[in-house]
């Protein structure tokens, strides 16, 4: 079998062979909203491709399958009015005693030692005492509603918070149970014993005092002083945030993403941030899966959040200058705590907080309180954004050199990809969240650079951060996202975050067309053109351009991460059976958190805690909640049976070995054969879209997904073996096997099937580019597309994916061959 005939493609088909190979499938074609115009029918499809996810098995089914496009209106991004006091002292009323009477807030009662019998009798005198408390809300205004619930210690304004995040039952249970436990401890029906160890479990749970604990103490010795950049994206807030950092003596920078880190590093040392002129300063640089030291006694560190050290310098001096990014994420579930526990407890006496205005009053109430001095710095864009007047109204080949087309699946991003290509004959490049961020940093670089292929980029809302990008209109494929379950509206912030990334300041990387170091040490203050933001459908447009003219809603409450040391007396007080799932929950049910501030979700660590539950009499705590705090996407089953495998090793050998954890997965194995693969394939050609399209065995396409996942879990290993250096002994070939990975998906990437301009596009062809590619043609392709090699017959290779694979495992069984004799040479 030939390359080109080696199995499925991004190739045109047949419809017969398309029925035959697709039915019932057919059904299951990328997104309508990519491939067919609102106007038309199914039959009038641009292109009759399957999409990827029935090309590649290893793309998850919900990818494939078909979702209808949502019929928006500017009412959709409305936020929903907030409840009033009454109407929450209303509903409180009837849920409590729904809660207090269900099987589990009975089971947890008998977890902390209060027996049936005892929670009947105590329930039904709590709930008479509420009722009695609480009253009717018939005849309450709401100022008076707020004032009952405030005095009888339920917070009004959490209730009304939750109910709009669609959390109101966990509040409330979460609530009731702290409120009946502390009645508990008022009334004769517990024994002295048993009211001691329920005040030990209310007491660890309370995180009302965490700013004062003794993790924070330097912090709170001293008056720190915080300065806040708020502005929208491209207004100059970090650079003038890094200048301040440049001049300190000891100071850090915190960043969301690694690659943030890793540039900001890159720029210190090389002496690119505005006041150093181009004389570097000595930096070094801390993340979860790589430490660079440039000098052991430099005061600059460039890091990301999770990894910032909040006691300051070595010896506990406190830094000068810190300046932690994208503050914004302190409202994010998942993340936020890292940013939260920072302003809380950093050490350092000038604090820099970079973000939108949507933090600026969350933070003056988290940190007026703790005596720290606030001096906000507002900033306005610095180069214009505008609404373009028109649509692309569906059509493909109106995409232009420096454009950006966002949509929201991987399956929808190289189906664009694919569109554009073949459409308007301009070469893409691709980011989105699966890839890795050295893989995603060299897409930018190739859509960057003037002298790169890429005119085009195709994003997901990962292109929304952490990279620089020289985007001069963004396109908005839809204005929905699927969230796992259904379609719904992007998020206003969203919207505005991406949109903001067209137009923009030249930055660091552009300093190699500037002549003077001087002027390359102010590259961030070189004006660029401003950008234009659009949709592709027409419909879209007019809520798009309502919505830029909108202020984005302010994030009500910092995310805060449960301690572990608290997590960790609390499983001292509950029985050995508890699982580390139950803790968890246990915790988030009791807790009480600081005003302004709400426990970050947890539900994602609890699948990871089921994995490692088997193991938990051979882990301790800690290593328990290491693993569980662990990069896994737990939606990938190659991903978990790796991290299985990983855990194994560890409980029961103490040693967790590279090749073993990864055997099974065969990933290694894979990365091998599209490397063999690609050693087949002929280099790029000088111009790209010029005759006939580049051969694309269908490994290229299909071994992506599999890559992604390999990396990830290379990335597991590595961050993993900073924690547990003598557990995970394998990490220089971790870094050598992901740094390879990275190659073959950026050549993946490159070759992925679509570019063919038309022969006679008016300006696009002529002699001395058809010379050129006859040249490179002559000079590197046999006849059926593969690399030409030295003393191949001229009728070329025959490209058979299982003589790939054996000439892969005869290689990999070379290495480990010793040869008789050797020794003696």
């Amino acid at each position: 079998m030939s390359l080109s005939r080696a199995g499925p493609s991004f190739r045109p088909i047949c419809r017969r062979c398309l029925l035959r190979q697709a039915i019932p499938t057919l059904s299951r074609q990328i997104s309508s909203t990519l491939s067919v115009p609102r106007s038309m029918s199914p039959r009038q499809q641009p292109f009759g491709v399957p999409s990827t996810a029935l090309l590649n098995p290893t793309i998850p089914r919900a990818e494939a399958t078909p979702r209808i496009p949502l019929q928006l209106s500017v009412n959709d991004f409305d936020e929903k009015p907030s409840a009033k006091p009454k109407q929450v002292l209303r509903i409180l009323l009837q849920r409590i005693p729904e809660y207090m009477t269900s099987p589990r807030a009975r089971a947890k009662l008998q977890v902390y030692g209060i027996q049936p019998d005892v929670v009947t009798t105590l329930g039904r005198e709590w709930l008479q005492k509420i009722e009695f408390d609480l009253g009717s809300s018939d005849n309450l205004t709401d100022e008076d509603a707020s004032k009952v619930l405030r005095s009888n210690g339920w917070n009004d304004e959490d209730l009304i918070i939750s109910m709009a995040q669609g959390k109101f039952m966990a509040t409330i249970e979460s609530m009731s149970l702290r409120n009946f436990l502390s009645y508990a401890l008022t009334t004769d029906h517990l024994p002295p014993s048993l009211k001691t160890h329920i005040q030990s479990i209310l007491s660890v749970t309370d995180l009302s005092r965490l700013a004062y604990s003794t993790d924070f103490l330097n912090a709170r010795s001293m008056k720190r002083k915080f300065h806040l950049h708020i502005g929208p994206t491209n207004s100059g807030k970090t650079y003038n945030a890094l200048k301040a950092l440049s001049r300190a003596k000891s100071g850090a920078y915190a960043g969301p993403l690694r690659l943030l880190a890793h540039e900001v590093w890159e720029r210190m040392n090389l002496g690119t941030v505005g006041e150093l002129n181009g004389q570097g300063r000595a930096c070094n640089l801390l993340t979860g899966e790589e430490r660079r030291v440039v000098d052991p006694e430099s005061g600059l560190l460039s890091c990301t959040v999770e990894m910032l050290p909040l006691n300051g310098v070595v010896g506990g001096q406190p830094f000068d200058v810190v300046v932690i990014d994208e503050i914004q994420m302190l409202g994010d579930e998942q993340r936020g705590g890292s940013w939260t526990k920072s302003i809380l407890g950093l050490n350092a006496k000038e604090i820099h907080l970079c973000g939108d205005e949507t933090t600026v009053k969350l933070l003056h109430n988290l940190l007026e309180p703790l005596g720290d001095e606030i001096i906000v710095n507002k900033y306005n864009r610095l180069t214009p954004l505008e609404v373009a007047p028109e649509s692309l109204e569906n059509d493909w080949e109106k995409i232009q050199p420096g454009d950006c087309i966002v949509t929201f699946s991987r399956t929808n991003i190289f189906a664009v990809k694919k569109l554009v290509e073949s459409t308007a004959g301009k070469k893409c490049a691709v980011v989105y969240g699966a890839l890795p961020p050295e893989t995603r940093a060299e897409q930018a670089r190739d859509f960057n650079d003037e002298n790169g292929l890429s005119e085009v980029l195709v994003a997901s809302d990962a292109v929304g951060m952490g990279l620089n990008l020289k985007i001069k209109r963004m396109i908005f494929e839809s204005l929905s996202k699927f969230n796992g379950k259904t379609e719904v509206p992007l998020a206003l912030t969203q919207i505005k975050q991406i949109a903001g990334r067209a137009g923009r300041y030249k930055t660091s990387s552009d300093s190699t067309n500037i002549a003077s170091p001087s002027a390359a040490a102010d590259t961030d203050e070189a004006p660029a053109t401003g950008g234009l933001v659009t949709t592709l459908h027409k419909a879209d447009l007019p809520i798009l351009r309502e919505l830029m003219k909108r202020d984005l809603p302010s994030i009500p409450r910092a995310n805060l991460e449960i301690p572990y040391n608290n997590l960790s007396d609390l499983s001292e007080l509950l029985p050995a059976i508890t699982s580390f799932g139950s803790l968890l929950e246990h915790f988030a049910s009791l807790a009480k958190t600081p005003s302004y501030t709400v426990l970050s979700a947890h539900e994602h660590k609890l699948p990871l805690a089921d994995l490692i539950e088997p193991y938990r009499d051979s882990l301790s705590l800690h290593e328990i909640d290491l693993f569980c705090f662990a990069p896994v996407n737990i939606r990938d089953e190659r991903a978990k049976a790796i991290f299985g495998n990983l855990i194994d090793d560890f409980a029961n050998k103490g040693r967790v070995d590279l090749e073993e954890i990864f055997g099974p997965s065969r990933l290694i194995n894979q990365l091998e054969l599209v490397e063999e693969t690609l050693r087949t394939l002929p280099p790029l050609p000088p111009v790209l879209g010029i005759g006939r399209k580049l051969l694309t065995p269908p490994i290229i396409i299909s071994s992506i997904p599999m890559l992604e996942t390999l990396h990830k879990s290379l990335v597991l290993y590595i961050w993993l073996s900073f924690r547990l250096e003598v557990s995970f002994p394998d990490r220089v070939k971790a870094v050598e096997l992901k740094e390879r990975t990275e190659l073959v998906l950026d050549s993946c990437l490159e070759r992925l099937p679509g570019l063919r301009q038309r022969k006679h596009a008016k300006g696009e062809r002529g002699k001395d580019v058809d010379r050129l590619v006859r040249n490179w043609r002559r000079e590197n392709v046999m006849p059926n597309g593969t690399r030409k090699v030295e003393g191949v017959p001229r009728k070329g290779l025959t490209w058979l994916e299982k003589d790939v694979a054996r000439r892969a495992k005869e290689r990999k069984m070379f290495r480990n061959v010793r040869v008789i004799g050797e020794e003696g040479k």
